[in-house]
């Protein structure tokens, strides 16, 4: 293995406080330190041929161009991230044998922000040429759409090193100071008002159903459908919207259909990048927010423009900070008896460049379908979209196979891809999209009951207050979900916060409304 330097040099070396966006990932890492996504890996493009001087000379240019991916990080609120404005990082050259093992390799060790780079490059080749090149960033400098500003212009760079790339109009240090002017103040005050407002009328978990196994489990079906690719492109070109937003609504109808909440109203991404200073950012910018669709009544299209609508409606309010958004939230939790899990119900890494130019039909290759077994995750459920050009590449995964089992994360992909094919050649009145879907709502047998907009399992209720009290110390009464504590040292006060402390991962119990403690016999 050689160790070539990769020297940069900037214009400054400045500091400033944390950006929304990086306090938003260092808040998340602090509880999740080993968390897979912690750190995200890039394939960089490497024509063959490539000398490796041409490489080094191309990464230096981009580690000078952009600040955050030559700083040091100190985390908390309002942390700091510190500019400097020459050093050098690494680039490991291994053997070309090692070529499928590089993002690997990158990964196997955490990156540690505070003291070295936070970037790692790693090539494949030999001291004249070049055969492949990874990229692995902490997740604290970049998302996915920075991603892509560094695939183009490293690209562009490896083409022509003398390339006029336009200058980049906002460093991370700027964003950071210009979130604490007060006009962005107050839009951060406005974006936490939506999440309280969302938070406050959602469901625990939109997608809560009986359980169908009693085995617990974790796993994802993916779905690789030429189909669906096929039928998004002439949907986009009747209804000029994005692909993704096009899969959004789809997933929309299909929640609607299963769940019967006439709005689906759930935790997305937003990428925070409506402002045209932000194109070429590299950096973290991405929140989550809350989104609500309204489906009841909608054909297709209706249902598209609905859907845009609400996705700009959702990015306007996708930047906040993080630290006070979360005490809020705990207070409404807290309120409400919920635990739901923050994890995007639906998650794009799409960035979706093309035309409306539907291409001429050909015949699709059969639509591929895997299951794989995950890690444990309390996530009921998830949808995520990675790739829509030629070819959909999506996933259904979950947390708990015993409600949404392997067969039923395939039907929905397969629901899916019928209701974007049958919108293809034309819109769907309601009734069309329903037939489409070609699923039934889910049934729900007695004891469940929709409280506070949340279906309930008042089964799953004792068992979370005989869990959090004690077997035989609360007793739960009717659908109003009413405990009757028999200790008289149990205060309601008491018992609500330990029911509070056992409810995440419950996905079909809230806890009870109201607490009495039962008077004792004399």
């Amino acid at each position: 293995m050689q160790v070539i330097p990769v020297a940069f040099r900037g214009e400054r070396a400045v500091s400033a406080p944390l950006t929304i966006g990086q306090l938003n990932v260092a808040k998340w890492l602090a509880g999740s330190p080993n968390s897979p996504a912690a750190l995200l890996d890039q394939r960089l493009p490497v024509p063959p041929g490539t000398p490796l001087p041409a490489v080094v000379a191309a990464l230096g240019a981009l580690l000078s161009r952009h600040e955050g991916l030559r700083s040091r990080y100190t985390m908390g609120d309002p942390g700091e991230q510190r500019v400097l404005a020459a050093g050098e990082v690494v680039l490991r050259v291994l053997p070309a044998t090692e070529k499928d093992r590089l993002a690997d390799l990158g990964r196997a060790d955490p990156l540690d922000v505070a003291s070295d780079p936070p970037v790692r490059f790693l090539a494949a080749g030999t001291a004249e040429c070049i055969t492949d090149l990874v990229a692995v960033y902490s997740h604290l400098v970049v998302d996915f759409q920075a991603l892509m500003v560094v695939h183009r212009e490293f690209a562009a760079l490896l083409r022509d090193p003398a390339a006029r790339l336009d200058a980049v109009v906002q460093q991370p240090v700027d964003r950071a100071h210009a979130e604490r002017q007060p006009s962005r103040r107050r839009r951060q005050e406005q974006a936490m008002r939506h999440w309280s407002r969302h938070l406050r009328a959602a469901p625990a978990h939109l997608y809560a159903r009986p359980r169908a196994t009693p085995g617990p489990g974790s796993g994802a079906c993916g779905m690789s459908s030429q189909a669906a690719a096929q039928a998004l492109d002439h949907i986009a070109a009747r209804t000029r919207v994005s692909r993704p937003t096009i899969v959004l609504a789809a997933w929309c109808a299909l929640l609607h259909r299963r769940t019967g909440y006439d709005t689906c109203r759930f935790v997305m991404l937003s990428a925070n990048r409506f402002e045209s200073d932000l194109r070429d950012f590299v950096g973290s910018l991405a929140q989550s927010t809350f989104v609500a669709v309204e489906v009841a009544g909608a054909g297709f299209d209706e249902l598209v423009r609905r859907t845009f609508g609400a996705v700009l409606q959702a990015g306007v309010n996708g930047a906040y900070h993080v630290y006070r958004q979360s005490e809020g939230t705990r207070a409404v939790m807290a309120e409400r008896g919920l635990a739901p899990s923050f994890e995007p119900l639906f998650n794009s890494s799409v960035v979706d460049t093309r035309g409306f130019d539907a291409p001429p039909p050909r015949t699709p290759a059969p639509t591929d379908l895997a299951w794989a077994d995950l890690p444990p995750t309390n996530i009921l459920l998830r949808f995520d979209l990675g790739q829509i050009d030629d070819t959909v590449v999506a996933r259904v995964w979950t947390g708990d196979t015993g409600r949404v089992t392997p067969s039923e994360a395939r039907e929905l992909l397969l629901a899916l891809e019928r209701l974007l094919v049958a919108a293809a050649a034309a819109d769907l009145d309601p009734a069309g999209v329903t037939a489409a879907l070609g699923l039934e709502p889910i049934e729900r047998p007695p004891g469940w009951h929709l409280i506070d907009g949340c279906w309930v399992d008042l089964a799953e209720v004792q068992r979370l207050l005989d869990d959090a009290l004690g077997p035989g110390a609360a007793r739960l009464s009717g659908p109003d979900l009413t405990a009757h504590l028999a200790d008289p040292a149990l205060t309601p006060e008491l018992a609500h916060e330990r029911c509070l402390s056992l409810l995440p991962g419950r996905h079909a119990a809230i806890t009870p409304r109201r607490y009495v403690v039962e008077p004792q016999d004399a």
